[in-house]
């Protein structure tokens, strides 16, 4: 199964971005929040986010000054972003793309990828294109910062527990089962089934597939013209 970039197998509906929002709301913070305005405390130009999500990351940084605009290749996870944005007073400069094909030439003193977003893309030839995009949108001495998944040692097949958040009286469950893992490729594939019940009746589902890449096909970006490469790794 493809799941890149282009592929609706893994992206993510409002039953995935009800639960994320809940379970990670704008304010939450692993470290992440804080190590992106530290890269970023010098930067007086524009910021993008690719893979921005319902702006966890986003509205932080743009309370903080930052002019930081996003994309997303979800319509559900850009509206809640909308939305976390209109309760803050915040205007959203957020809109539909994906890492592979979006450009800007020139048009971003910085890029950032937080969250391991970069390694959805399926395979090398992915993320060199996606890393060659956003080369061509930086401007002249900008950084890219990108946050990439440690290699894992754990290649058995399993399935985690059943995660759960209450939305009033809906409950929304996730269910993850890591299907295949290949150490050599650094990938392994997920299974994430999200279902929303009422009254003890399956109300709404979704099954996104993700492929996640452990790093892989980082190390022969390039480095010229004065452009900045730096990587977190996420765990």
């Amino acid at each position: 199964m493809n799941t890149g970039f282009g592929d609706t197998a893994w992206r993510y509906g409002p039953p995935a971005t009800l639960f994320y929002e809940i379970d990670k709301p704008v304010g939450t913070s692993f470290g992440d929040v804080e190590f992106y305005a530290d890269r970023l405390r010098n930067v007086s130009g524009p910021v993008l986010e690719p893979a921005v999500g319902t702006g966890r990351i986003l509205i932080p940084l743009l309370e903080q000054g930052l002019a930081v605009r996003g994309y997303d290749t979800s319509d559900s996870m850009l509206e809640q972003c909308r939305v976390n944005c209109a309760r803050r007073g915040l205007k959203a400069d957020v809109f539909e793309g994906d890492m592979t094909a979006y450009r800007d030439p020139g048009a971003f003193e910085a890029i950032m990828i937080p969250t391991g977003s970069f390694a959805l893309l399926p395979d090398r030839d992915s993320a060199q294109t996606a890393l060659a995009a956003m080369y061509d949108s930086l401007a002249p001495g900008g950084r890219l910062i990108v946050d990439v998944e440690p290699p894992s040692l754990d290649t058995a097949p399993d399935c985690g527990p059943v995660a759960h958040q209450w939305n009033g009286s809906e409950l929304i469950t996730l269910t993850t089962w890591r299907t295949q893992v290949d150490p050599v490729a650094q990938r392994t594939t997920r299974w994430l089934r999200y279902e929303a019940w009422t009254d003890g009746a399956l109300t709404r589902a979704e099954l996104p597939v993700r492929g996640d890449r452990q790093g892989e096909g980082l190390g022969s970006t390039r480095h010229d013209g004065g452009h900045t490469f730096q990587h977190r790794l996420h765990h």
